[in-house]
């Protein structure tokens, strides 16, 4: 039963929530985007709707967005007005996870995901935009022409403050793909950050989906907002639980 829970929650955790759109944008044009949570260039988990998914344009307007079904994730167009760095934010409905349901002990966590998408136009004016809410990653370096070999820093904070957790990355897609087309997950790196600093050396051109997980000593009340898949709550049941685990993740492109 442990090696199941064990299993359970790899599972999970190779999961992220990314954007995939072209790494040449240019102003006074419309972008398309896909929204997919997966394993990198897939969507493994059917995406139905996000409670959050808006557009934040380099001069702070925030537009929100009309998503429909595509490929199991969502599909949008963006309309690029201005030069400058748009940011793609979303978020996917909290989850509850109780290892009890598995036959196992341990704290009962409520699971958040956080997702953003730098998308540079013609400058990377805004880059490091915060809404100092929930779990971020909030770069530090300008990802307009960042390319390959090039360090990229960050910081992560929980509600605007600095938070540890661990890091990995991944590049979903090659700049010879073709939009749309999937492509196999290459693992980069998988490290740890005690104060949610992050640093890494882009190794090669791509589309990188940095991901960073947390657990917070907090607990609380939580009104369920669907039916568990599993069917151990039902949207509305109030449930109780110990800590809070957010993962937050931040797809952009690195060129050659």
């Amino acid at each position: 039963m442990l090696l199941l829970l064990g299993v359970l929650i790899s599972s999970a955790s190779g999961h992220t929530l990314y954007a995939e759109f072209s790494d040449e944008l240019h102003p006074n044009t419309q972008a398309d985007f896909w929204i997919a949570y997966g394993h990198g260039g897939s969507a493994d988990t059917e995406l139905v709707s996000l409670p959050v998914a808006r557009m934040i344009s380099p001069s702070e307007e925030t537009t929100q967005l009309a998503l429909e079904p595509y490929e199991d994730g969502l599909k949008g167009t963006a309309t690029l007005k201005q030069a400058g760095c748009y940011i793609l934010d979303m978020q996917m409905e909290s989850t509850l996870f109780n290892p009890s349901w598995f036959g196992a002990s341990g704290e009962i966590s409520l699971v958040q995901k956080y997702g953003r998408a730098l998308m540079p136009v013609a400058s990377g004016q805004g880059y490091d935009w915060s809404s100092g809410v929930g779990l971020e990653i909030v770069p530090e370096t300008d990802p307009y022409e960042l390319r390959s070999g090039d360090q990229f820093k960050a910081r992560t904070l929980w509600n605007g403050e600095p938070v540890s957790g661990s890091l990995s990355a991944i590049v979903t897609r090659l700049p010879e793909d073709v939009l749309m087309v999937q492509h196999a997950q290459e693992t980069e790196l998988s490290t740890e950050s005690i104060d949610g600093s992050i640093s890494i050396n882009t190794t090669r051109p791509g589309l990188w989906v940095l991901s960073f997980e947390a657990t917070l000593d907090e607990s609380g009340t939580w009104d369920a907002t669907s039916d568990d898949a599993g069917e151990h709550y039902k949207k509305g049941d109030r449930q109780e639980y110990d800590q809070i685990a957010p993962t937050a993740y931040l797809s952009f492109w690195v060129k050659k």
